[in-house]
């Protein structure tokens, strides 16, 4: 990942994970990725949920990768 980047507004900004664009079965876009043993995933708000928010996040356990890592 690449160094810190510093913006005018916020401060310092720390990558935490790469995500990656994924198509779900039902054709919707959501974004996914890995933070250490944890997997990421940032999906849109499903029709009809309540509040006026735009994306979920959730985290899930990532199965082992091979060599043991997770």
């Amino acid at each position: 990942m690449s160094d810190k980047t510093t913006t005018p507004r916020s401060g310092t900004l720390l990558p935490a994970a790469r995500l990656w664009r994924r198509t779900s079965a039902k054709g919707a876009d959501y974004l996914a990725g890995r933070l250490g043993g944890v997997k990421v995933l940032v999906m849109p708000r499903r029709e009809g949920e309540a509040g006026d928010h735009t994306h979920v996040l959730f985290f899930a356990d990532a199965p082992q990768r091979e060599g043991g890592e997770r």
